[in-house]
């Protein structure tokens, strides 16, 4: 059995090298998913696939969700992670967990300090069913260098009807190449993809 980081770390390198398991990219096709069951609805450009995985946290289960489209080189995924009420006090602790495991894959062999979350952007999202409230967030930026990508993340809080708290990751992930070293991540497909992410 995997140690809590190494499932997380497991559960991040499926998400980063997702693009590995689809055999093909769609082209973009913008649809509302509606997902109930973790409480958002999201607007993904194309059919998304979903991967459902339970992490060890302190001898109790989380459940955690990763819904993701492939576009092209792109992928934009809302990874969820469910924290019952006995945890709720310590969802700061659970996000900054998540925050390591992707620090982690900034090293590359020969460095033991890994990077930093940079390029931070001011934002909002949208709440409720038909978003006529705002949440203020933040947008952070990413190199992954070992697996040659730039991330953009933003991290969300709310609350379950039992009182637990989801714990949303929504992140765009574009590969990076010589003649493009540091892709853009603020493309219009790809801030419609943040701003159109609605927690219910």
């Amino acid at each position: 059995m995997f140690r809590p980081y190494q499932q997380l770390l497991t559960l991040a390198l499926c998400f980063c090298f997702a693009f590995t398991l689809l055999a093909c990219s769609p082209k973009l096709d913008w649809r509302t998913v509606k997902n109930e069951s973790l409480g958002y609805a999201a607007f993904f450009p194309g059919k998304p696939q979903l991967i459902d995985r339970s992490l060890s946290y302190q001898e109790n289960k989380l459940k955690q969700s990763l819904e993701f489209v492939k576009a092209d080189d792109d992928i934009f995924a809302v990874m969820t992670t469910e924290i019952p009420v006995a945890l709720a006090n310590q969802v700061s602790a659970i996000e900054q967990l998540l925050k390591s495991v992707l620090l982690q894959q900034t090293l590359s062999p020969n460095q033991s300090t890994p990077s930093e979350f940079n390029r931070v952007k001011e934002s909002s999202s949208k709440i409720g069913a038909i978003g006529q409230q705002k949440q203020a967030s933040q947008d952070y930026f990413l190199d992954l260098p070992q697996a040659k990508r730039v991330m953009r993340i933003r991290w969300l809080i709310r609350p379950m009807v039992d009182g637990g708290l989801y714990l949303y990751q929504v992140s765009v992930v574009r590969a990076q190449t010589p003649s493009n070293p540091m892709p853009s991540l603020e493309q219009e497909n790809i801030n419609i993809f943040f701003d159109e992410f609605r927690p219910n």
